[in-house]
């Protein structure tokens, strides 16, 4: 909360005694004040003889040029000075001293006077708005008609105007009240018995419950029962309250959390700690930590563990070791396409067109649509009948890489590491309609498993590929075991649960079309995607799978023009056995 206001209203304690009017001046600069705070006006301009308070106004009044002088010595004590406003007479000093005023003062006993506001509003100072006594309509009347003809800043006087005010009659609730209706900023003016204990700590309470600026009487001396004495303090009383209300601004500090009060959470907070060794660029998920108090000054605390995880961790971690941010790194992923040319039931068959369009293309271009913009890298081998393959960058939006021909898993880490990912997702070129959506899935749902390897257990063929954390991959390539299928590179995953935490990943249902083959072999599949391609008119663009889909579903011949052709890996069972022995590999 910001720094409260304090006023010291000097109001008539002067006594119409210039030599009084310094001293007051004075006390209230050595109190501690803000600011004074003056009522001009003259006896004749403010009421008629008849007024039963007449011959008291005429006692107090002093002539513009003592008001100019206590206006200079209020100024070079460093002090705000604020007016109370009564008269066409104040109006007319206010003119003449309106440099040096800070402020003005509307009392609650003239805020009905329309003539005073016009006045008063050509001098676009802040202004206070006595507002005590009046009902509430009374009051949202006057408040309105000031707020359409002040541009200075307002802020409502609460207090009650009785000399003394009873305590029971304060109705502190009624700043958080007004603040909330108004959207003002709200004083107090305090008139509680100058005597009385809580005539110090009521704006101190005012204050906690909102108050903005705090208006006080100053008197001299109480016990002289001079003009204004009820609710005046004295200047050592003043200066109590004053030293309260700075303590009370201390206390009720802000929203914002302390550096020692954030230092101590830090130090004492639960910090988070790996669960498990970990190796270097292990995926971390939520799994493998635990929640510990540490010294360790930068490691991160418990409550960021769904914000900021799952991390790649940098280096080796052991277990039950603090987690730093240096150890750790956002996962970098990129799709790599594994291509070659040297297919022999449909030679060259990435390169062949489908309505147009070269079949390898067609795939990059769905691997460019998956969500989240990952690298998609062209992976295929340094022989030279695979060269041809080395053009299709898409305007430089696909990297190239070139490896060993035969083992897939050197190539696609070649292309991990040509682009600094920990991640990596295996697609295989002869897939022109592999699925954005299915492959964005994938990847998310890897990275919330913290795998080595997810797969789709059950898909539609040639819509989905395999997520690979790259860790894994050079596990397998450092392996003893010499990769003998290679080609068939999934098969070392799942056959090695031990070795390789496998996430066999359940599609959605409305992804799975297990009778549909979308992958591109033979001559009729080629037919097939000729024949998607061009009733969907799909140019140089991705296709979706739910376009794909709602097609295939309204054309059910189409997905029968290849029906009847077999996958090797899938369907013939000798080589599946052959498969899974041979990519068994021994403990590590």
């Amino acid at each position: 909360m910001a720094k409260v206001k304090v006023i010291a209203e000097i109001a008539n304690a002067h006594s119409g005694d210039p030599g009084q009017l310094s001293a007051l001046i004075l006390a209230a600069a050595g109190s501690g004040a803000d600011g004074v705070k003056f009522q001009w006006f003259n006896y004749g301009s403010i009421a008629t003889p008849d007024f039963i308070h007449y011959q008291t106004y005429m006692d107090l009044s002093m002539d513009k040029t003592l008001w100019a002088d206590a206006v200079t010595l209020a100024k070079g004590l460093g002090l705000e000075v604020w007016v109370d406003i009564y008269d066409e007479w104040g109006v007319e000093l206010l003119t003449e001293l309106e440099d040096q005023v800070d402020g003005l003062k509307l009392p609650t006993t003239v805020l009905q006077s329309k003539p005073l506001i016009q006045a008063l509003k050509k001098f676009n100072k802040p202004l206070l708005i006595g507002v005590g006594g009046w009902y509430e309509q009374e009051m949202e009347t006057q408040v309105n008609y000031i707020k359409n003809n002040f541009k200075g800043p307002l802020i409502l006087m609460h207090g009650f105007q009785g000399y003394p005010t009873r305590t029971e009659d304060a109705n502190l609730s009624r700043i958080a009240y007004f603040k909330q209706k108004y959207q003002l900023k709200v004083g107090f003016a305090d008139h509680e018995d100058g005597g009385h204990e809580m005539a110090v700590d009521m704006p101190v309470y005012a204050y906690l419950l909102g108050a903005d600026l705090i208006e006080k009487h100053i008197t001299m001396n109480r016990s002289e029962n001079g003009i204004d004495y009820y609710s005046a303090l004295e200047p050592s009383e003043f200066k109590l309250m004053v030293d309260k209300l700075r303590s009370a601004e201390s206390v009720q500090g802000s929203l914002e959390v302390k550096e020692s009060e954030r230092k101590y959470l830090e130090d004492s907070t639960l910090k988070i700690v790996s669960r498990k060794d970990l190796r270097p660029g292990e995926l971390i998920t939520e799994e493998k930590i635990i929640y510990k108090r540490s010294s360790v000054p930068d490691a991160f605390m418990a409550q960021q563990a769904a914000e900021r995880f799952p991390l790649i961790s940098r280096v080796a971690v052991p277990a039950n070791t603090p987690i730093t941010p240096d150890k750790v790194h956002e996962p970098k992923i990129c799709i790599a396409v594994l291509c070659r040319l040297k297919s022999t039931r449909l030679r060259r068959k990435a390169l062949l067109p489908i309505h147009g369009v070269p079949s390898i293309e067609r795939c990059l271009m769905n691997c460019l649509a998956v969500p989240n913009g990952y690298q998609v890298i062209l992976a295929t081998s340094d022989l030279p009948d695979d060269q041809p393959l080395t053009q299709f960058t898409l305007d430089n939006r696909v990297k190239i890489v070139t490896g060993d021909p035969e083992n897939v898993a050197e190539r696609l880490l070649i292309a991990a590491e040509a682009t600094n990912s920990d991640i990596v997702v295996r697609v295989t070129g002869d897939n022109p309609a592999i699925s954005p959506e299915m492959l964005g899935f994938m990847i998310e749902q890897h990275v919330k498993s913290g795998a080595d390897f997810t797969h789709a257990k059950e898909s539609t063929m040639g819509t989905v590929g395999d997520v690979i954390t790259v860790e894994a991959l050079r596990r397998l390539l450092q392996h003893t075991d010499q990769l003998t299928h290679a080609e068939y590179l999934s098969f070392y995953f799942i056959n090695n649960p031990t070795i390789f935490n496998v996430n066999a990943l359940v599609l959605p249902e409305k992804w799975v079309y297990p009778d549909w083959r979308l992958t591109l072999d033979e001559a009729n599949d080629l037919e097939l995607f000729e024949q998607i391609y061009r009733d969907l008119d799909i140019g140089k663009g991705p296709l979706h799978f739910e376009e794909l889909k709602t097609y295939l579903l309204n054309n059910p011949k189409v997905t029968a023009i290849n029906r009847g052709n077999t996958v090797k890996w899938r369907d013939d069972t000798i080589l599946v056995h052959e498969l899974n022995e041979a990519t068994k590999l021994n403990g590590l």
